[in-house]
């Protein structure tokens, strides 16, 4: 014959024991939809077909031609004032003596 102090651990285990079960099964259907959900959008990605009517892709697309568009715009300057400093000039005044100017 069992007594309440028996029964109450066996059932607590139990319960414990389903919880756990759950929660893993939980767990496993979760990361297997983000799997899914990152493995779609990187599909979309790499085969052009992102969706460039959401607003949040525009603005990161719009912010990174404005941040190329920087980068280019430095480098031009830094080109020209490189072309026009007399450093680079007197190398290229030397390199032309002996027929190597760029």
């Amino acid at each position: 014959m069992s007594t309440l102090t028996d029964v109450i651990p066996d059932q607590l285990a139990q319960a414990r024991f389903a919880g756990q079960r759950q929660a893993e099964a939980f767990e496993h259907a979760l990361a297997e939809r983000e799997r899914q959900e990152r493995e779609d959008r990187l599909a979309r990605i790499a085969w052009g077909g992102e969706d460039t009517n959401d607003p949040l892709f525009r603005r990161k697309r719009y912010e990174q031609v404005e941040h190329l568009e920087r980068q280019v715009e430095i480098l031009a300057s830094f080109h020209n004032a490189l072309l026009r400093s007399r450093g680079w000039r007197l190398l290229q005044a030397m390199r032309r003596l002996i027929g190597r100017a760029w």
